[in-house]
């Protein structure tokens, strides 16, 4: 990171945010590391370092290892008692709300069934929110610094309207402006789940310290988040990410968004679940109940399958490849099912280990997440914590 100069209120606050965003994203470091990595004089580092430990927001907390036989130099950390940020995720299925310390540490958890519709799901929001609220006694003590929301479909560029979503029926949906009437002093900050949750992986999972990196989630739809040059691409409107209704099959069956034939209809678990189900029947096999029972079903080589997963296996490298082919991203980071199959990821890597790209595709470049089904929910929640530590946009890292 780099200091910036100007007007001495606003390089104070912009050098704050970097020392902040630094001990956030890197956990444990001395002054002398802080002063080091941002460029900031040790008499200024010092400077802001007290001013937080007065504000309880930096702890000191043991020793850093020194260099030379010198003495050990303290370290700072993040008082992760210091407050608290929620986060809410709203799944196909669940709407999951969480209480979280300024170590993104989960203190409480709630799950409830989603609903559907604007005025259900604005109304289901502001519960769940009421309910971490309660949970810690957080209102009245002032320790909530923030709420981060993470909703399937296109979000505006403000971070306040789910403009969109087709699987939770929602239109223009201003959640941020709804909440505000009653939390007006709170923090509120709306994403797609996917950028969310490729945003926790860029952060501080499987593709830390990496520049770019795509983010595939595949459940009862697909959802992709992309990170270029350290910052989430949503593209024009938001609408950035929308691979699952790329056309595979021009008389494919019928998908949510009222085509033919997306990938959507191939991959996902309720087409892949019924195709197998339709299958079996065919075959006069077992009929599957469940994705469990399909893909133990793979593994153990059941033949009346293979058909069925290698159209799946053409299908999701072709929507990788191409996704590759697009963005070359360093990194590319998987979470769904196939997470639970290893010989669907063994096919997978030696596909694209073949795939004729203009770079080899290492097999280091492809990765499970790291926080399963929960990086929606962890990625709305650090990304709420970045946006209180500072605004990366002022700074170059």
């Amino acid at each position: 990171m780099k200091a910036i100069k100007g007007n001495l209120q606003l390089m104070k606050e912009i050098n704050t945010a970097s020392v902040l965003n630094l001990l956030h994203r890197e956990g444990k470091l001395s002054r002398a590391e802080i002063s080091t990595i941002t460029k900031l004089s040790a008499t200024t580092v010092s400077a802001l370092v007290e001013d937080l430990i007065a504000q309880n927001i930096v702890t000191e907390t043991g020793e850093r290892p020194s260099v030379g036989a010198g003495r050990k130099a303290i370290a700072l950390q993040i008082n992760k008692d210091g407050g608290y940020v929620i986060g809410i995720s709203l799944g196909s299925k669940y709407l999951i709300s969480a209480v979280l310390n300024l170590h993104g540490e989960c203190i409480a958890e709630f799950k409830t069934r989603i609903a559907s519709g604007n005025e259900a799901v604005a109304e289901q929001i502001r519960l769940a929110l009421q309910s971490c609220l309660d949970q810690q006694n957080m209102l009245d003590s002032g320790t909530v610094k923030g709420v981060g929301i993470a909703a399937p479909g296109i979000i505006d560029e403000k971070g306040e309207t789910i403009v969109y979503s087709s699987y939770l029926k929602l239109a223009n949906l201003n959640i941020k402006e709804q909440l505000k009437l009653s939390y007006p002093g709170i923090p509120i900050r709306v994403m797609n789940d996917s950028n969310a949750a490729a945003f926790a992986e860029y952060y501080s999972g499987v593709g830390k310290n990496k520049r770019s990196m795509l983010y595939f989630s595949i459940h009862e739809g697909i959802g992709a988040g992309i990170i270029l040059n350290g910052e989430i691409y949503s593209g024009f409107l938001g609408a950035a990410g929308e691979i699952g209704h790329i056309p595979v099959e021009s008389n494919g069956a019928l998908c949510l968004c009222g085509k033919h034939g997306c990938i959507e209809t191939v991959i996902t678990t309720p087409y892949l679940l019924d195709k197998c189900q339709v299958t079996a029947r065919a075959a006069e096999q077992p009929i599957p109940e469940s994705m469990e029972e399909v893909i133990s079903g793979y593994e153990n080589g059941e033949e009346w399958l293979q058909p069925v997963f290698e159209k799946v296996l053409n299908t999701m490298t072709m929507m990788v490849a191409s996704a590759i082919n697009l963005l070359s991203p360093e990194m590319l980071v998987i979470e769904g099912w196939m997470n639970e199959s290893p010989r669907f990821i063994r096919e997978l890597h030696a596909e694209l280990a073949v795939f004729p790209f203009p770079v080899a595709f290492t097999e280091d470049r492809l990765s499970a997440a790291s926080y399963g089904e929960k990086g929606a929910l962890q990625g709305a929640a650090t990304g709420m914590l970045q946006q209180i530590f500072g605004a990366s946009a002022l700074i170059s890292e």
